[in-house]
């Protein structure tokens, strides 16, 4: 509860005292109720607890709605001997908007690592390779419930290289089965009148065998080598699985079921022509001796090599991502109404004739001819290429992102109504024939672009550009600070888009529960941690605004850094104090002196946030693993008499600074044991403090408990933050009661 004069303050002080007494009186059958509550949850279920006095969180709940997560990430490409790979890491698909979250440094033998604060809800990060001839490869991994991710890059990442169309993203097959385990028959000589059911498993062991089978539901696994089926049909349900082990000869195999599935991690030859339905998914070699047709209803996956003795037709309706290498002997043919995703190598040794949608990350090499029929588009992302011995443009060709390039060997005929858009550079080795198309949106004439090779690209083009201005090891591309070789790259939290940012909310009346309306003092902040080449901090920027101060208090603000003071200097937009052994930045000693209005009270006048801008230099930094990305340590203290600059506040579990007050430990309804690694929380666990990982925040309005205004606040901390994790963002009916919030 917080007033304006120091009389309302005495006279609500004193009830405060009586209430106090009086809930002492009830504490034990408050625990005991909710003992005997807790016991009966399950699931997610919604609290019955109406006031935050109610509340007994399990012991170690710390409050947060984000966990620090550990990366260590090594290099294992030898291409560039012991020169620096960039590595980069993006809260979601860099290609669909991500934002960068870490950068540093990686090498053969030393390893990039760093510490980043992730909110609870982020399940996935993205990791970019980037090669210092720029070459780059992008691998998911799942953060949920790790405190610490190791990861090892080779020359290119056989999957995850580049994000697919849409909300699809790359992944590979799970590891191989085998025929272990799971089987409900097994085969281990030739027997061509197999047939298969709904729950059917038969696994075929047998080497040097012959078998046929027809499916009309369950699974066949194929582990043996040398293996020739005659007269294999898969229908409704039916699923054909050739394990890694296993090389496999077909003389006919009909996939004629639209939820049949087939998975290949071995080797594979199909005599003759293959038309597959349901879904089709290669990580092995799949070779046919005729044609692959991609029919309506195909799901078609390939995460290794597949070579086609013929044609490969993609049909109607179909869906095709090649995540590998896919040469054709004779002619691709992208018919009407199909995509085709192409994020690695795609080498048709004839005629390419386009009628559909080509997204293209990588390499498509045509031996002879490319028609682009009107109406039809290739879209080029990031540094892709079309390579062709001819092209016929009646349609479209777009790029995405940085620029990709067009090659032509022999002819260009460009016709009306043709466009070449956006960022694309074309080539012609040898001028353009015909040429009445438009060139638009960036797109230019020229050979020079640089396109590396790599495990996809095995052409290329253009020579490597200078890597190294400043001489930090660093190349440009990836050197936010090219010219200064104390600098290499940016780090933030929570991310790199300007509008990212936390919130801070303090109750201030510590030792003193209050009446956790959390709207003392709110304060959103964001960091940008600046390190060098060797991964070592050597600048910190952090970008504050105090949005309100509804205590009566004159609360003071400042961070603790986890580096010694004298390391620091140069430090602008706040003050490093005097006293501390680690490094202190206090923005302002009284609240009430920064803005004019408290800011919690609908129908009030209202300040407009004020911004604090707080920047210093490191010399001799830890590295970024230790400093880590997050909150650091904010705090408050009441400066007025008799209290003090002692009366230091902090979140749930952060430890005081040198010039906190340590006899107050204990005291009234703190329940601090620095021997148990304990701060800031009562003895039912109530933190002082706690940081919500979005700006701007809606908190409460003046003597609006939290929990009545987050409905869902309760219940997240009951169950330790185990449920409703998005309690502060989702806007759903249930989640708020925006009567209490600012």
């Amino acid at each position: 509860m917080k007033i304006n004069t120091i009389e309302k303050y005495n006279t609500i002080k004193l009830t405060l005292t009586l209430k106090e007494m009086v809930n002492k009186r009830l504490v034990l059958m408050t625990i005991l109720g909710l003992f005997l509550f807790s016991c009966k949850k399950t699931g997610q279920e919604t609290s019955d607890l109406d006031s935050i006095d109610k509340l007994v969180v399990p012991a170690g709940f710390n409050w947060e709605n984000s966990r620090d997560v550990s990366f260590e990430i090594s290099v294992t490409d030898t291409r560039f001997q012991s020169a620096v790979h960039v590595i980069s890491i993006y809260d979601g698909d860099p290609m669909l908007g991500g934002k960068l979250l870490s950068k540093g440094s990686a090498s053969i033998g030393n390893s990039f690592a760093t510490k980043i604060y992730l909110t609870n809800g982020v399940k996935e990060v993205y990791v970019v390779k980037t090669a210092p001839d720029s070459s780059t490869s992008t691998q998911k991994i799942e953060v949920t419930d790790k405190a610490k991710i190791s990861l090892s890059l080779s020359a290119l990442s056989p999957k995850n290289t580049k994000a697919e169309l849409g909300d699809v993203k790359i992944s590979g097959l799970d590891d191989s089965p085998d025929c272990n385990t799971g089987c409900t028959q097994t085969v281990t000589t030739s027997n061509t009148n197999l047939n298969l059911n709904n729950g059917d498993v038969v696994c075929v062991t047998g080497n040097n065998i012959t078998v046929g089978f027809n499916g009309n539901g369950g699974t066949i696994r194929i582990c043996g080598t040398n293996v020739t089926v005659q007269n294999a049909s898969l229908n409704n349900s039916a699923k054909l699985i050739i394990t890694k082990t296993a090389s496999v000869t077909f003389s006919n195999l009909n996939a004629n079921g639209t939820s049949s599935e087939f998975l290949n991690y071995g080797t594979v030859t199909i005599n003759g022509s293959f038309a597959p339905k349901g879904t089709f998914t290669n990580e092995g070699i799949l070779t046919t001796t005729g044609d692959l047709d991609l029919n309506s209803q195909t799901l078609f996956k390939n995460f290794g090599v597949i070579n086609v003795g013929a044609t490969m037709n993609v049909n109607t309706n179909s869906v095709a991502t090649n995540n590998g290498k896919i040469t054709t002997n004779q002619h691709f043919q992208l018919n009407s109404q199909s995509d085709f995703i192409n994020n690695c190598f795609l080498w048709v040794k004839g005629n390419y004739n386009h009628n559909s949608d080509m997204f293209n990350y990588g390499l498509i090499k045509v031996n002879n001819t490319t028609t682009v029929n009107g109406n039809d588009i290739i879209t080029m992302y990031n540094g892709a290429m079309l390579s062709t011995n001819e092209l016929k443009l009646n349609g479209q060709i777009i790029g995405v992102g940085s620029t990709s390039l067009v090659k032509v060997s022999a002819g260009s005929v460009l016709n009306g109504g043709s466009g070449i858009k956006n960022a694309l550079q074309f080539c012609d080795l040898n001028g353009i024939e015909t040429n009445n198309t438009t060139f638009s949106g960036g797109a230019s004439l020229g050979c020079d672009l640089y396109v590396p090779v790599t495990n996809c690209n095995t052409e290329g083009n253009g020579a490597a550009p200078p890597v190294d201005t400043d001489g930090d090891g660093v190349v440009d591309p990836q050197d936010e600070y090219p010219a200064d070789p104390t600098k290499a790259y940016n780090n933030y939290y929570p991310s790199s888009s300007p509008a990212s940012g936390a919130t801070l909310a303090f109750e201030d009346q510590w030792p003193k529960k209050g009446d956790y309306d959390m709207n003392d003092l709110v304060m959103s902040y964001r960091y940008k941690i600046v390190t060098n080449a060797l991964n070592k901090v050597v600048q910190v920027v952090g970008d504050y605004n105090l949005v309100a101060i509804g205590g009566n208090f004159k609360n003071g603000f400042g961070i603790e850094f986890p580096v010694s003071r004298g390391s620091v200097s140069g430090v602008t937009g706040g003050t490093l104090e005097t006293g501390q052994t680690n490094a202190v930045v206090v923005l302002f000693n009284d609240m009430h002196t920064q803005l004019a209005n408290l800011n919690t009270r609908p129908g009030d006048p209202v300040s407009a946030p004020k911004s604090y801008t707080v920047s210093f230099d490191i010399s001799n930094g830890p590295l970024l693993s230790v400093f880590g990305l997050g909150s650091y340590n904010p705090f408050i203290w009441n400066s007025a008499i008799p209290n003090g600059r002692g009366y230091e506040i902090h979140l749930p579990g952060k430890t005081p600074t040198s010039l906190a007050n340590t006899s107050l430990f204990g005291t009234s309804d703190d329940s601090t044991n620095p021997s148990l690694s304990k701060y800031y929380v009562t003895s039912t666990g109530l933190p002082w403090a706690i940081s919500i990982p979005v700006k701007p925040l809606k908190y409460p309005v003046e003597g609006a408990e939290i929990g009545t205004a987050y409905l869902k606040f309760y219940s997240w901390a009951q169950s330790g933050g185990t449920q409703f994790v998005d309690w502060y963002s989702n806007t759903t009916t249930g989640y708020r009661n925006n009567s209490n919030l600012y």
